[in-house]
Formats: C-alpha cells, sequence, structure tokens
C-alpha cells in the first residue's frame, strides 16, 4: 500500500499503515516518535451524521469519554494513550496489539467449547466489571472489539469509545454499527448500565460455540424486533456438545428484562464454572435446570463459594489460562493469522516483482525495436 493511501500523520504520530476499518472509522499502525513506540490510531469521523451545529459538543464530550476510557488500567483492557485533533479530524491513539479478533477466529469456522469459553468469559468479565465499577459502559461488546495477543490474553478494544456515536445517533434515528450484539434496552434508547454488556457479551458466548447468532433476520428492523420479543434456538440444539445447563445459562445472559439477568461478569463466569466440574456439583448443589423450580445460579456460586477456600472466582487459582484449550487454539490461530499475512505479502512482493520484470523486458525491447528500425 503506497504512503497516498493513507495519511502521513496525526498530531506527532508518524502512520505506518492501516490495521483495519469500520463503521466508527480506520484504525492506522503507527508510530511515536518521541518514545519509539508503536501505537493504534483511531481516526474518529468529525460528525457521524451530525448536525453541522453539534460538531464541537460531539468532539468536546468524545475527549471527555476517550480521558475517562484512558484512567482505566487493566490487563484486559486496551489502553489509551492520548487523544487529540488533527487535520484529518478527532483521533485517539491506543496501545498497539499483534493479535487476531475473535471475529477472525469465528469467520474461519472455528467454534470455542466450554474451556476456552469459560476462560473468554473470565477475562472479559473481569474487565468489563472494573469498568463498569468506575462507570464507564463499552456499548459495543462483539467479537470484532475481542483481540486474543500472547497466545492467551483477551483485549477488551474500543470500551468506552462507543458511547457518544450509539446514544447520541440512535436519538436521530440512525444507528451505528451491528445491532446483532445491542441489548433491547439499548435499541429502546434507555440509560444504559453493564448488564447491557453482560447481555452482548452473552450474544458472543452463544456465537462462539455455535456459529450462528441467536437473533437474525433479513434487515435491520427484523433483527431489532426479534432481539426485543423473540425468543432463540437453544445452543444445544445446533451444537450437541452442549448441554441444557448452558441453555440455561445463555437463557438468562440475554433476558429481555436487566433485572433478570447476570448483574456482573464475575456471578456470569461463576456460573459457566459450575459446568467445569459435574461431580463438584452435584455434591454441592442441585443440578440446574431449565424450569421455573430450578434453584438460581447466584446461590449455587454463594454457596460453593462460601464452603471454597478461593477468595474470589477471579482468583489466578481458579483459571484456565495457564494450560487451558484456550491457550493452545489462540496460539495456533495467532500463528496462523501471522503466516497468512506473511504469505498474502509474499504474493503482494511476487505480482510487484513479475511487474517490474515485465515492464523492463518491454522497455528493453522497445529500445532494441527503436535502435534496430534506426
Amino acid at each position: 500500500m503506497s504512503q497516498k493511501d493513507y495519511p502521513r500523520a496525526f498530531g506527532r504520530y508518524e502512520v505506518l499503515g492501516i490495521l483495519g476499518r469500520g463503521s466508527m472509522g480506520v484504525v492506522y499502525k503507527a508510530r511515536d516518535p518521541l518514545i519509539g513506540r508503536l501505537v493504534a490510531i483511531k481516526s474518529i469521523p468529525e460528525s457521524l451524521g451530525l448536525e453541522t451545529g453539534k460538531k464541537e459538543d460531539y468532539i468536546k464530550r468524545l475527549f471527555q469519554e476517550a480521558r475517562a476510557a484512558g484512567a482505566l488500567q487493566h490487563p484486559n483492557i486496551v489502553t489509551i494513550y492520548d487523544v487529540g485533533e488533527s487535520e484529518q479530524g478527532p483521533f485517539i491513539a491506543m496501545e498497539y496489539l499483534d493479535g487476531i479478533t475473535l471475529k477472525e477466529i469465528l469467520s474461519r469456522g472455528k467454534k470455542l467449547n466450554l474451556s476456552q469459553v469459560v476462560e473468554l468469559t473470565r477475562q472479559v468479565g473481569e474487565g468489563l466489571d472494573y469498568a463498569h465499577s468506575r462507570g464507564i459502559v463499552h456499548r459495543d461488546i462483539k467479537p470484532a472489539n475481542l483481540m486474543i495477543v500472547e497466545g492467551r490474553l483477551v483485549k477488551i478494544m474500543d470500551l468506552g469509545i462507543a458511547r457518544l456515536p450509539f446514544s447520541d445517533l440512535t436519538r436521530e434515528g440512525k444507528l451505528v454499527g451491528s445491532p446483532s450484539y445491542m441489548s433491547p434496552e439499548q435499541l429502546l434508547g434507555e440509560e444504559l448500565d453493564g448488564r447491557s454488556d453482560l447481555f452482548s457479551l452473552g450474544v458472543v458466548l452463544y456465537q462462539a460455540t455455535t456459529g450462528k447468532k441467536p437473533f437474525t433476520g433479513k434487515n435491520i428492523q427484523e433483527i431489532c424486533y426479534r432481539i426485543l420479543h423473540d425468543d432463540f434456538i437453544p445452543p444445544s440444539q445446533l451444537e450437541p456438545s452442549l448441554s441444557e445447563e448452558f441453555d440455561y445459562i445463555i437463557a438468562k445472559a440475554l433476558a429481555k428484562n436487566r433485572e433478570q439477568r447476570f448483574q456482573s461478569g464475575k456471578e456470569m463466569f461463576s456460573a459457566l464454572r459450575e459446568l467445569l466440574a459435574p461431580e463438584e456439583k452435584e455434591v454441592s448443589a442441585p443440578r440446574i435446570s431449565r424450569g421455573k423450580e430450578a434453584e438460581p445460579t447466584t446461590q449455587i456460586a454463594s454457596r460453593k463459594e462460601a464452603s471454597s477456600s478461593v477468595n474470589s472466582v477471579y482468583d489466578e487459582s481458579a483459571s484456565f489460562s495457564s494450560s487451558s484449550e484456550i491457550e493452545d487454539i489462540f496460539r495456533d490461530l495467532t500463528l496462523s493469522h501471522r503466516v497468512l499475512k506473511l504469505r498474502e505479502e509474499k504474493t503482494v512482493k511476487g505480482w510487484q516483482i513479475f511487474l517490474l520484470v515485465l515492464f523492463g523486458l518491454l522497455a528493453l525491447g522497445g529500445v532494441i525495436w527503436f535502435f534496430l528500425r534506426g
């Protein structure tokens, strides 16, 4: 890609290439010359469809949101370094990640098993709980915003950045991004809290295990209607390896009423972790069923925590990151992703060399023909 295809710089940051494009703008790979650090620059369209008179207010509040998100320091959240304006419009400088998104993994037909889903929920849930406790709601949790780096570390991207476009543009009759992962209250334009992000995470888990989204349709209106009013096919009917207990957990995660959902990522992780130890669960708690008389998952989890020496479900002793299958599949896919990139680059370079040789031969032939004719 030539330099003319993208801006040379955003402020002091030197642009090296394009990492991706989306409805919220373009993400560039860049370098901070002051300290020699690689960063990801997210360019934000100045208006995103807003009226001209609202641009200044939009940019001002965008900076406020970015600064609030920038105050978050958590291993599962992408760090925001800087925010500013340039000739190309406002931009946000973020931590540069060399990995692969969950979207890329799923787009290749891969599915996550229960152990992998539990670990994914642990890391994303911990990051979301940390942000929610500080008043930051993501509003755009989806596979494209979950990056796997170092083979096993999950990073939440764009946290806090999506708030302004969704709140402003939805009121003006425009919907930015994919509605498939939005909670009912988000589609209705209601005030959001962390439980909206947990609904979106539930959609991600459904898709990661079945390869399908729970709410689909021919257009945005149909998708939104189904999220607001329709039930979904239980995951176990699409993926036989899943249990009815898993169906129950997903049903709770995707409840239309936020009061009936998991109230925290910690609670969701705790319920999923129960499914990994069936023999221990039989001793410590009744079997989870989808019936109305089933004991609430929160009570099961709380009783087990009370009798356990583990202080928190987020404690490393309860995680699977050191030797789980999630490490193998993420490392393998991250490696294959890099190999694929190298192959693509080699293919591009091969074509470039071929064209250069071809043009060289044509030029040489033209010169020889000119002298022979003379």
